[in-house]
């Protein structure tokens, strides 16, 4: 069946505009479910964004609670060093305080070998290929073929076999004499070596023996083939420079200045978050959780760990206003720094138990005592996980959004149709309306054309 114009069929001869009544019919008929099904799509996709916005601003409050609820984010340590210059030290949660004696004897050395001079760096010394032999410690002897006799095939040769000694052409810059393979082993006396060439127009000697490092630590003397030596003191690494003057000390103690700034980085951040989740929930400003129980709940149970009692507290320290972080009017927490110094200095332990009720690296799905950090960070890990409601609501009102843009098509389609039947019926309406005027077009001519016909 052939197609209609229907866009120049429709308004020919009728006295009124029928492609505007079409319009008007079917969009009368497309608004209303086209607005709901636009309007709850919006509605959607605003708390799909506020759902992931909660989600991030939890997840910040939960890194802030995560420095936190661990007894060894506590355990930071400040090194006093008397000789700076003879070593370097640096500590872990494991270390002690305390005073520690050092004294350095010898440092940990590679060997290093030099090989006869050469004039040029392109200089060979054999024209038949040449095998050097090269011994580590006390382990067998190892042969290095070199495939192109020169200083170059030689520096590759010995890289390739990958023993542990490391070649490398130095320029001496001696006229004549300028060019020297150099030969660097690992430290520590049982990396000596010893490499001897079946070609007697090079040979190597050494510079520098291979040694190990020694010293005494509170008394006891330990030899290590490494100048980095961190199984001498627990928790503590030590990276030798040089031999001490004498006998150095390094004192350990307590630095609490790094809790300090965890602790009020975790207010700062709290009060922001508290700020953004309170817009999201309040109806006056549009929030897009605005009567969502379930983040309402949430919110609230958030906020009633942090004000309340720590759920690992003690009898000096049992929640943040036992060590000066009070509410203030405006409801957010603020900081008495003397009151916090205070407790830091004098109570560290108690201050220790209330965060992390003094355990290391609790699951969130363990039911142990987890102190006002650890609380805090399991109550969010249960909030923000894959099949918590904040995630999962997501996808679920996605799925709904999808539903929905399929029927806003099979509205499209079904209005298409609609347009049609309209467009077909007006067009035999006008048709009907064109053999009407046709009729009284004939019938007044044959009338006025009758012998009778009195014009005057």
């Amino acid at each position: 069946m052939a197609s209609i114009d229907y866009v120049q069929a429709l308004g020919a001869g009728a006295g009124f505009d029928t492609k505007k009544i079409v319009e008007a019919l079917v969009n009368a008929e497309r608004a209303p479910t086209e607005a709901r099904l636009k309007v709850k799509i919006e509605e959607n996709e605003a708390k799909i964004s506020g759902l992931g916005q909660a989600v991030s601003v939890l997840n910040v409050v939960q890194e802030a609670a995560q420095r936190l609820n661990d007894a060894k984010d506590f355990k930071t340590f400040a090194l006093s060093n008397s000789q700076t210059n003879a070593f370097s030290a640096s500590s872990t949660t494991a270390a002690r305080a305390g005073s520690n004696n050092i004294t350095v004897s010898q440092i940990a050395q590679e060997q290093r070998s030099v090989s006869n001079a050469f004039a040029s760096e392109t200089d060979t010394f054999s024209t038949d290929p040449v095998t050097l032999s090269l011994t580590v410690g006390t382990g067998a002897a190892t042969e290095i073929s070199v495939g192109t006799a020169s200083l170059q095939g030689t520096v590759s040769a010995i890289n390739d076999a990958n023993l542990g000694v490391t070649a490398e052409i130095v320029d001496t810059g001696v006229a004549g004499d300028r060019y020297r393979i150099q030969l660097i082993g690992e430290t520590g006396a049982e990396k000596a070596f010893n490499l001897t060439s079946s070609d007697d127009a090079i040979s190597f000697s050494s510079v520098q023996a291979a040694s190990d490092a020694q010293l005494n630590v509170n008394g006891v003397d330990f030899t290590r083939s490494t100048n980095v030596i961190d199984d001498v003191l627990t928790g503590v690494s030590l990276s030798l420079n040089t031999v001490t003057d004498g006998v150095a000390n390094l004192a350990i103690s307590q630095d609490n200045n790094e809790a300090r700034a965890n602790i009020v980085d975790f207010v700062t951040i709290y009060n922001e978050a508290q700020r953004q989740l309170k817009d999201l929930g309040n109806s006056s400003v549009d929030g897009a959780l605005a009567g969502d129980s379930i983040f309402r709940s949430l919110t609230s149970s958030l906020r009633s760990i942090v004000l309340g009692s720590s759920s690992s507290g003690t009898s000096t320290i049992s929640n943040l206003s036992d060590m000066g972080i009070s509410v203030s009017r405006s409801g957010e927490l603020e900081v008495d720094d003397a009151k916090l110094d205070n407790a830091l200095a004098n109570n560290y332990a108690d201050v220790v138990q209330m965060f992390s009720a003094n355990t290391d690296d609790q699951a969130a799905s363990s039911d142990a005592v987890a102190g006002l950090a650890g609380d805090i960070s399991k109550l969010i890990s249960n909030a923000t996980g894959s099949d918590s409601y904040l995630v999962a609501q997501q996808g679920t009102l996605a799925d709904a959004n999808s539903a929905r843009e399929e029927e806003l098509s099979d509205l499209a389609e079904r209005m298409e149709r609609v347009e049609e039947r309209y467009n077909r019926q007006f067009l035999v309406m006008q048709q009907i309306i064109d053999q009407m005027n046709s009729t009284r077009e004939s019938m007044e001519s044959s009338f006025e054309n009758l012998p009778f016909s009195n014009r005057d």
